[in-house]
């Protein structure tokens, strides 16, 4: 919750998840229940794999009206060569995600863990053929309304995305795959009349990706999504109520065949004054497909939202978070379900002495499997992955990054090459477990088509 605590609507939106609409759906535990499959999916299942760093950011803050500047440097980056490590296991980034509402918080310093989430097809080799790069990048949001209009509720403002925009298109004519684009915690704002003149806090945020090692890899498009989001403030009791079809912004994309990347606040708001706690905010959405079928439009997979409840024990200067996701992410892995994001909301579903439960979003999506004319069900080999008996290519190996903060410059390359960049040159096992067909199984995970 961490911006939720400091000043509620920020980058913070959710679910409108009223009690009428609870009816139907009661939480099982801490979460709502996860889709029941009549028969065991035939398609690739996955083992998950989770990883936290704790990334401390400082603040510093000078005055004035001209020279005023408030600064806030994160450490992230220096721990993102244990992102790189269960790549040499064969797992691959899913997404990479503040964990909300946990951390530590001193006087001009806080403590906030980030998780990433990885998964590998259930008992595949662990050589694979992509690597983790993160770049560095930037959102600024440009105020359309002067400071008394912002006041009374009537301030407009747009995020400048060119920047995101800009890294995706230069690296995904490269062959990578979006994985995830998270704030890092980073950020600069000017004085006082820098803000009445219309200029407002740049916002650090990284840009993962997947990166072949591969020749000839196949080319992705993207599409950014802006779904607005209305936030109201209900008083004490409920903080806010929060106004979004998930569900039905969701589905529309996917059954147009497109697969979502990751939901992303991009700190952009609208009729909403900076003392006001009402207003519409914008998310982001990031969908992905494959350049050559831009003109197919049957839909490749089914979605389905999971809604957590998420509690956190308040203390002094720390709150801890009293359950734990990840069995539930776990399981939906286990049955071929693969984890697109996670998304906080500012919900409140109850407060209690020391404690505080608010809503998280886990969106899923899985693969539609149809039997072939002759039985059975289609195992694809993934791009880059050679036949079960030839020795593979020589990896497509891109430049190195530029060092941060460079803003759209590669952060660096986890794990270094020659880290199981690539399987041996003795060929591929034979490998088929069930409930899979004969087919050999792919020597790496089946990262970026999971097919």
């Amino acid at each position: 919750m961490n911006s939720l605590r400091k000043k509620v609507g920020n980058f913070i939106a959710g679910n409108d998840t009223s009690q009428t609409q609870q009816t139907d759906q009661q939480a099982k535990g801490n979460h709502t229940p996860l889709p029941e499959d009549q028969y065991v999916f035939p398609g690739i299942r996955y083992t998950l794999h989770f990883v936290t760093i704790d990334v401390t950011t400082i603040g510093q803050t000078t005055f004035g009206l001209v020279t005023g500047k408030t600064s806030v440097s994160s450490d992230v980056t220096s721990k993102y060569a244990k992102l790189g490590e269960p790549y040499q296991q064969g797992f691959i980034l899913e997404t990479f995600k503040a964990v909300p509402g946990i951390g530590k918080i001193g006087w001009n310093a806080s403590e906030t863990p980030y998780q990433g989430v990885f998964s590998r097809p259930m008992g595949a080799p662990v050589y694979h053929s992509w690597q983790l790069l993160v770049v560095k990048s930037s959102i600024q949001t440009v105020e359309r309304a002067g400071l008394l209009d912002q006041l009374s509720g009537r301030g407009n403002d747009v995020t400048n995305q060119s920047g995101i925009i800009s890294v995706i298109a230069q690296y995904c004519r490269q062959g990578g795959r979006l994985a995830s684009v998270e704030l890092t915690g980073q950020k600069e704002s000017q004085g006082v009349l820098a803000k009445v003149g219309g200029k407002s806090e740049v916002f650090g945020c990284d840009v993962f990706f997947n990166m072949p090692l591969h020749q000839n890899p196949t080319l992705y498009t993207y599409q950014l999504v802006n779904v607005p989001v209305q936030i109201m403030y209900l008083g004490p009791g409920k903080l806010v109520k929060v106004t979004c079809d998930w569900m039905a912004h969701f589905t529309q994309h996917l059954q147009k065949g497109w697969k979502l990347v990751d939901i992303f606040w991009d700190q952009g708001k609208r009729s909403h004054g900076d003392f006001s706690l009402s207003g519409d905010h914008n998310s982001v959405w990031f969908f992905e497909r494959e350049t050559k079928k831009m003109t197919d439009l049957y839909p490749v997979y089914q979605g389905t939202i999971i809604e957590y409840q998420h509690t956190v024990k308040l203390g002094f200067f720390e709150t801890k978070a009293k359950g734990d996701w990840t069995p539930m992410i776990t399981e939906m892995g286990n049955r071929g379900w693969e984890l697109a994001c996670m998304l906080e909301t500012p919900e409140v579903a109850k407060i209690g002495l020391g404690s505080m439960t608010f809503k998280v979003l886990f969106f899923f999506q899985r693969r539609l499997v149809q039997p072939t004319p002759h039985g059975g069900y289609p195992t694809a080999i993934p791009q880059g992955i050679p036949g079960p008996y030839r020795p593979p290519q020589a990896p497509h190996v891109p430049p190195p990054g530029a060092q941060y903060p460079m803003t759209g410059q590669a952060a660096g390359y986890y794990p270094p090459q020659g880290q199981g960049a690539y399987p041996p040159t003795g060929g591929y096992p034979n490998y088929a477990p069930p409930p899979y067909s004969a087919a050999p199984e792919p020597s790496a995970p089946p990262l970026p088509e999971k097919q």
